[in-house]
């Protein structure tokens, strides 16, 4: 087995730069005959962490890629949070 087979990624073999893209028209393309495209799930996962009420929308947006850069402190900075940071609230709001 390669490592690939081994991680952490739900598809490793997208996991580089940029490889979403051609990961969401693969699921996109799969998920089609069922009426669902992989949008679907940002919006159950966006709904899950709303409905937490105690994650700070910085730290949501971070997680999902959406963010509406309104503040200085979402402007400046570059370290932002980490990933540990963003697997607890991953993990919190898990089923």
């Amino acid at each position: 087995m390669t490592k690939r087979q081994h991680s952490d990624w739900l598809a490793p073999g997208y996991a580089k730069e940029l490889g979403g893209c051609s990961c969401s028209a693969i699921l996109n393309k799969n998920l089609k005959p069922f009426g669902f495209r992989s949008h679907l799930f940002r919006h159950a996962f966006i709904d899950r962490l709303k409905a937490s009420n105690d994650i700070p929308l910085p730290l949501a947006e971070s997680i999902t890629g959406h963010g509406r850069n309104v503040s200085d402190f979402a402007v400046y900075g570059s370290v932002g949070y980490t990933l540990e940071q963003q697997a607890q609230i991953i993990n919190k709001i898990l089923l």
